[in-house]
């Protein structure tokens, strides 16, 4: 005797519904599934993003739980640093890095004139993973932490992640082969207004490179007037070279001021021979 028809249906509908179960308990990933990403589509635009400001009102929780908007962390300039704090590769070694590289930095203070804001793209995460992420950095010193916070977006509906990403230029994407995200290593400076300075990129870093993109995101006002000066003259001598990456010597500027004073010691010159060839004219009596 055969199988009735309502019985067989009612087994394929269980063997269904149990193929969907670990999905349901899993979630669905926070951004489009890919199973390939081409690299290039995760490339920063700068000329697009630089001047950029960030909206203010952005609300977000911080790791203790407290509300945080955006327009608090703003006022000096920022470090905007997005990860996600499941990740266990390359988002806690930027933040591990950019502690050890901030020790360093020693004549600006966190908290005091500078800020840094580590934010989760992954809505997923709540207060208490950022908590647990901020924990596991050993680097972090109590000065450090201070002037560092850790928060995810209050509203972690589908996309608000991406949109916040985005206002710095910023895309991710969810690779299915290797159950992680895909995103650049970026550091943001922002200026006290929240406008986007400049972008380091990568996991290594140093204490120079750090000050001088400080004294970028707000040209030489992070520091007391005694010293202001100073900064405005080191953020003129030294250009950001977008090819290489890091800071450099301003070769452009060094040879205009050589070629001015090189100018203007001609004229000196010139002047000084017309004075003598004056002083030695014979004075005729009348």
């Amino acid at each position: 005797m055969g199988t009735p028809g309502w019985l067989r249906a009612s087994v394929l509908l269980g063997l269904w519904l149990c193929t969907l179960a670990p999905a349901w308990a899993v979630g669905k990933p926070p951004t489009e599934n890919r199973s390939s990403i081409d690299p290039a589509v995760m490339q920063i635009d700068e000329s697009r993003h630089l001047g950029q400001k960030l909206a203010p009102g952005v609300a977000l929780i911080d790791e203790s739980g407290k509300p945080l908007r955006m327009a608090e962390v703003l006022g000096k300039p920022v470090i905007l640093v997005l990860s996600y704090y499941g990740c266990d590769g390359t988002c806690p070694t930027i933040n591990q890095n950019l502690a050890v590289a901030l020790e360093g930095v020693k004549r600006f203070k966190a908290g005091q004139d500078y800020r840094v804001l580590t934010v989760s793209f992954d809505r997923r995460d709540d207060p208490e993973l950022a908590s647990k992420f901020a924990a596991g950095l050993k680097a972090l010193s109590p000065q450090l932490r201070d002037g560092w916070r850790f928060a995810v977006l209050q509203d972690r509906a589908e996309g608000r992640t991406e949109a916040f990403a985005q206002q710095v230029g910023f895309n991710f994407f969810w690779s299915r082969v290797d159950k992680t995200f895909l995103h650049p290593n970026v550091l943001v400076f922002l200026t006290p207004e929240g406008r986007v300075a400049r972008y380091i990129y990568g996991t290594r870093m140093d204490a120079r490179t750090l000050e001088l993109a400080l004294i970028d995101a707000d040209w030489g006002r992070i520091s007391d007037s005694a010293s202001a000066v100073f900064d405005m003259i080191t953020g003129a001598c030294f250009s950001y070279n977008f090819s290489e990456g890091r800071y450099q010597p301003n070769y452009a500027l060094f040879a205009g001021l050589g070629a001015l004073a090189f100018g203007l010691g001609l004229i000196s010159l010139g002047l000084l021979g017309y004075r003598r060839k004056l002083g030695r004219r014979p004075v005729h009596a009348h």
